[in-house]
């Protein structure tokens, strides 16, 4: 593969290339054309739309687990250009708040026991019943213990999952490349998040391409490490030629 193909996958999946990747196409060429195989092809899964697609990407990087801001600024940049509408964006940027309650749901059984705990009339029946399989007693301990934060929270849930904008099956894969993030690897949030995909019509090949994308934002370590090595690498040169230095 020659430099220029690496550097068209490259930009096919963020866009632009960096002065990063033109450093490792220059010094491990043999590894820049086996990382851009691999990250395009977790990126190119063709059930996706291109606007679906960026979409998801922002999920990823606007996660607070992760938080990108050069990954948002672009995911929300390409997602527009390629037809997504700022509702859709909303939606994403507004799902992930949501984020938040899982501190909540793996915290507050280490300190009660759910046994001791009903489920709360307000959360009963079609999403809810789908929450309490993985985490049950939750809902009953937040509404005991802290009533006007479980309140917000039922507030929350209603208005994220308004019938404008993003189509359900979306929202819930947005919620599983955030989960699947390697910064979080919220693998009971994401089984929840995968079945209710379903339940809304996503496909395995759909639920499978959602999951490869949180693959390329492993180049992010190509990206800082090599901005170090350059920089690093720069200044020896400077104090090498500096003859005060001598």
């Amino acid at each position: 593969m020659s430099a220029d193909e690496i550097r068209a996958k490259i930009e096919r999946v963020y866009g632009t290339i960096s002065d990063q990747w033109e450093t490792l196409i220059e010094l491990d060429i043999e590894f820049a054309e086996v990382f851009s195989e691999y990250i395009e092809a977790a990126y190119a899964a063709e059930c996706l739309e291109p606007h679906i697609r960026e979409l998801l990407l922002l999920a990823h990087d606007a996660s607070m687990t992760v938080l990108e801001p050069h990954g948002v600024h672009q995911r929300i940049r390409r997602a527009l250009e390629l037809g997504a509408r700022q509702r859709e964006v909303l939606d994403v940027l507004e799902l992930l708040s949501m984020i938040s309650t899982h501190s909540l749901a793996v915290g507050l059984p280490l300190v009660f026991d759910s046994d001791d705990y009903r489920v709360p009339d307000s959360t009963r029946g079609g999403y809810w019943d789908a929450f309490e399989v993985p985490f049950p007693g939750v809902h009953g301990m937040m509404a005991e213990h802290t009533p006007r934060l479980f309140s917000a929270y039922r507030s929350m849930g209603r208005v994220l999952w308004r019938k404008d904008g993003l189509a359900p099956k979306w929202r819930e894969l947005a919620l599983v490349v955030a989960d699947l993030s390697t910064t979080h690897l919220y693998s009971s949030g994401a089984k929840l998040h995968i079945d209710n995909a379903r339940h809304y019509g996503a496909t395995d090949a759909e639920i499978v391409a959602a999951l490869g994308l949180t693959v390329p934002f492993s180049a992010t370590t190509i990206e800082v490490g090599l901005s170090a090595l350059a920089g690093l690498l720069s200044q020896d040169r400077s104090l090498s030629s500096d003859p005060s230095s001598e």
